[in-house]
């Protein structure tokens, strides 16, 4: 266990007297060559019986100045930082698995500070509730957490969610109009599908994903290893054997409709969800992922019946307003990708479901997201990429 690789050699701050389990407490004190610690930044130091090889994490949460006044004059008064701390967990570095464990003693008031190297919080980030790494980590773009770098200068640390958890589980993404939703959803579809072979279908009720693939710039890192496929409504032909010959191992399939009137479009998708939950259900077809846009404006019963499917068909569900789902189909919901939410019922649900406050996702700015969920080991705030393909 080399420590070179995990945190800067010098310390930045001392832990006061007041510590427990949760939080604690440090007087700010960064090395003359580096800049000061700042709200949201990840701190570590030694575990108060194990040492260095086990690491605890904490996160900024307030940072306060006073002076020293007692026996100085107006003139030679000092001005100090406080930093106020949440405890994370720690990590046992001399493990593979790099599990993410709750902390059970208090650090040792006296405790050095250290900033951590943000490709250690990427290695920390990067892995399931069992501590392993993600076997097909996914980049959606970047996590608030500003971490040192031994290449460049500080630096934000990447946030990456893990395939095996959208391809096993439902997902849900919320926010309001314009918050970017569509946007945030083709770029999981591009990391997914250029990264596995697992079918995908997207319900395209706006013709907003017809661009998935397509690209003006040749991206050296970013090959596109993946099929598109567009099925044009047509209410009379699209039966379930049709349907299924559309879901193939590689390939990108986009369900379009809009040639049809509202009531036409809720009648043909939910044609659409019975055939591949009976498809699926008689493995007529391999396991895929289906992607629905405007969730909220489909027929909920069919959307029930698709989520009880086990093994092999999981959904991304993208919605305005979540609550309009109902109870039954949200509590299948293990995942959640979280936007800008004004509504007073769905931020009431979704606050509890992201561990975030109302406040918080009130404020949320476009392309902005708490993201949470069963194969998180904590709730994280990220600016999602831009998109490689085309948008328009």
């Amino acid at each position: 266990m080399d420590l070179s690789n995990i945190r800067i050699k010098e310390h930045f701050g001392i832990i006061t007297n007041d510590t427990n389990t949760d939080k604690f407490n440090f007087l700010v004190s960064p090395p003359k060559n580096r800049e000061s610690i700042e709200k949201h930044d990840i701190v570590c130091l030694d575990h108060p019986i194990y040492g260095d090889p086990c690491q605890i994490l904490a996160e900024v949460k307030e940072i306060a100045s006073y002076e020293e006044v007692a026996g100085s004059t107006v003139g030679n008064r000092v001005g100090k930082l406080l930093a106020t701390t949440q405890i994370i967990g720690c990590i046992d570095l001399r493990n593979e698995n790099w599990l993410l464990s709750k902390l059970l003693v208090p650090p040792n008031p006296g405790s050095r500070i250290y900033m951590p190297y943000a490709s250690f919080l990427e290695d920390a980030f990067s892995r399931d509730v069992q501590g392993k790494r993600y076997t097909q980590p996914l980049h959606l773009g970047k996590a608030e957490t500003i971490a040192a770098s031994k290449e460049v200068a500080d630096r934000q640390i990447d946030f990456y969610l893990d395939a095996a958890s959208l391809i096993n589980k439902h997902t849900l993404i919320a926010s309001v109009d314009g918050a970017g939703k569509t946007h945030t959803a083709a770029v999981i579809i591009e990391e997914l599908a250029n990264r596995t072979n697992q079918p995908i279908i997207i319900f395209d009720q706006n013709n907003e994903y017809t661009k998935i693939g397509a690209t003006e710039k040749l991206n050296q890192n970013y090959p596109f290893n993946f099929e598109i496929a567009t099925m044009n409504a047509n209410i009379a032909k699209d039966t379930q054997e049709i349907i299924g010959k559309n879901i193939k191992q590689g390939q990108v399939t986009i369900v379009t409709a809009d040639n049809l009137t509202l009531v036409e479009k809720t009648g043909y998708y939910a044609t659409i969800l019975d055939a591949l939950a009976k498809n699926r259900r008689e493995k007529a077809v391999p396991p895929f992922l289906l992607v629905v846009e405007d969730a909220e404006n489909l027929p909920l019963q069919e959307i029930q019946e698709c989520l009880t499917v086990k093994n092999g068909l999981s959904a991304i569900l993208i919605t305005s307003h979540p609550t309009i789902l109902g109870g039954k189909v949200l509590s299948r919901i293990a995942n959640q990708i979280v936007g800008r939410i004004n509504d007073f019922q769905d931020l009431s649900y979704l606050k509890n479901m992201t561990g975030g406050s109302e406040e918080q996702l009130c404020s949320l700015g476009v392309g902005e997201w708490i993201i949470n969920g069963l194969d998180f080991v904590r709730p994280a705030k990220i600016l999602v990429r831009e998109r490689y393909s085309r948008s328009k």
